[in-house]
């Protein structure tokens, strides 16, 4: 098996350097090759042998926050009872992490670890084509869900036959990118969106995209820019609060008495800097403190959900 993978990667490498001479458009091919024919070298930790299609699919791409994931998945099996589902779990080449530990937490869950660092959008890319459901839930590593909406989302879907996703608005203070989704909760109709949006995530010129700032790690905004010159409709935003767990935010449906979504900003830069650096301004060590704190308040059940100021688009 895998001196076939290997023989398919090195065909496909040479089909790519044939396809294109710019290095960009190549590397964002490759990439979306890899991914479609798993040809990312890594390994099994677990696999959910459930058979047939479920419902909906839960895509989380971990790195390093094994706490976190934790509470993630705890939330999905904790809010998912009502739905047919299974979870897939990509860790991007991870350090002295646990992962077939997760087990104990759902018999639903399938964890596929990357031997080298592939990067966030490819994680997630890689999880989009092994997801079986016709609806797709993107979380992040440091995202909990709070509540069970699944069948007011699956009404807006039969009500709108334009809309494709339905988000968070990306407020993100770094990027303040009011029209795009943030990964810490997309809900994809992939049925739709793989017809009309084929690759799912950005390889070649980035459409419609001038306006925004791309970081290299972000690629899948294109994704929505897709979207958004397909139909102005496509996207249903969910809107945010802060809480008082540093740059914690809840999303909402409708009213902000309706959670969807808990996200912890920048949980994975905190790990990564020391005490003493800044993000935003923040001391990172002020920002390391409201994570553990909400992981606490989580554990004992008494996490405080109250707003502090609205999150300003820009």
């Amino acid at each position: 098996m895998a001196l076939l993978r290997s023989l398919i990667s090195a065909l496909l490498r040479k089909a790519t350097l044939l396809f294109t001479r710019d290095p960009i458009t190549r590397y964002d091919l490759w990439r979306e090759w890899k991914g479609r024919f798993h040809l990312v070298d890594g390994t099994w930790i677990l696999r959910n042998t459930r058979p047939g299609r479920p419902q909906f699919s839960f895509l989380v791409a971990h790195k390093d926050c094994i706490g976190f994931l934790e509470v993630c998945i705890q939330g999905i099996v904790r809010h998912a009872g009502s739905i047919d589902y299974e979870i897939l779990v990509v860790d991007d080449a991870s350090e002295t992490v646990d992962l077939a530990g997760l087990g104990r937490l759902s018999d639903r869950l399938s964890v596929y670890q990357f031997r080298e660092c592939g990067g966030h959008p490819c994680a997630l890319q890689w999880l989009y084509y092994r997801a079986r459901a016709p609806h797709v839930v993107i979380l992040d590593q440091d995202a909990v869900l709070l509540s069970n909406h699944w069948h007011r989302f699956l009404a807006e879907f039969q009500r709108r036959p334009e809309l494709l996703m339905i988000g968070v608005r990306d407020q993100c203070r770094l990027r303040r990118s009011p029209q795009m989704l943030h990964p810490s909760f997309i809900l994809l109709n992939k049925d739709r969106c793989e017809a009309r949006l084929r690759p799912p995530f950005f390889f070649g010129p980035k459409p419609g995209a001038e306006k925004y700032q791309f970081g290299p790690e972000e690629p899948y905004y294109a994704l929505f820019c897709k979207a958004l010159l397909l139909n102005a409709g496509s996207l249903h935003y969910l809107e945010q609060y802060q809480t008082r767990y540093g740059f914690g935010t809840v999303a909402y449906l409708d009213q902000p008495d309706q959670p969807v979504i808990y996200h912890q900003w920048y949980s994975g830069r905190v790990h990564t800097l020391q005490d003493d650096q800044t993000i935003d301004g923040f001391p990172v060590r002020t920002l390391r403190e409201a994570t553990q704190r909400f992981l606490q308040d989580q554990k004992a059940g008494a996490i405080d959900l109250s707003p502090v100021t609205p999150v300003s688009a820009g």
